[in-house]
């Protein structure tokens, strides 16, 4: 199976208040959308909280009405985006791969998650790790084997998967899109209705 990972552990310093709870002309706030597109297309969704957030999972939880969706307080949140991203994939270990999301960009259309789907049951045996791209420049979600589970569970600081992205070049597959709701992330309450990109 491939799952969606949500990275949601944030400390939203750059914005000044809780992002992830910011309402979207949607009606739904940030993080909410992401996990319902994330979910309007994969299996199983785990989002990725700060440890102690039981109070915000539980209003998730109640918010969506979802059996794929589970809540995940990583335990290292505090000390990076890397840390959250080792303790969710230690979780799912049996997953056959991963799509890595970014809880603070919820403007990535569901066709891009397909598509990036897509793109790995064809390219698996060579190429792995599916990297969507706008204009030469990567963006996310990216997909991991489970190859690479133990590569990702290495990592420390907060830059992500990217090292891992990095490491292994020639089994990493890029998919030209022109959504640009892939390189689009929320940093400042701006960003909320302008493009950033």
């Amino acid at each position: 199976m491939i799952g969606g990972i949500i990275l949601a552990a944030g400390s939203s310093r750059r914005f000044g208040d809780d992002k992830r709870k910011q309402t979207l002309a949607s009606g739904q706030s940030i993080l909410e959308e992401s996990i319902h597109k994330a979910a309007s297309v994969l299996d199983k969704v785990l989002v990725v909280l700060r440890f102690g957030d039981r109070e915000f999972a539980q209003q998730l939880s109640s918010r969506i009405d979802n059996d794929q969706v589970e809540y995940y307080m990583a335990p290292d949140s505090a000390k990076g985006m890397a840390h959250s991203l080792a303790n969710a994939i230690h979780k799912v270990h049996d997953w056959q791969g991963a799509m890595v999301f970014l809880g603070d960009m919820p403007f990535v259309q569901a066709e891009t998650i397909e598509s990036v789907l897509g793109a790995y049951e064809f390219h698996k045996a060579s190429q792995p790790i599916i990297v969507p791209c706008r204009k030469g420049e990567l963006g996310h979600p990216v997909l991991f084997d489970a190859a690479y589970f133990d590569a990702i569970e290495a990592l420390t600081g907060d830059r992500g998967a990217r090292p891992v992205i990095d490491a292994h070049l020639d089994k990493v597959h890029k998919i030209n899109l022109e959504d640009p709701g892939i390189l689009r992330d929320i940093d400042t309450p701006a960003d909320l209705i302008a493009p950033n990109r």
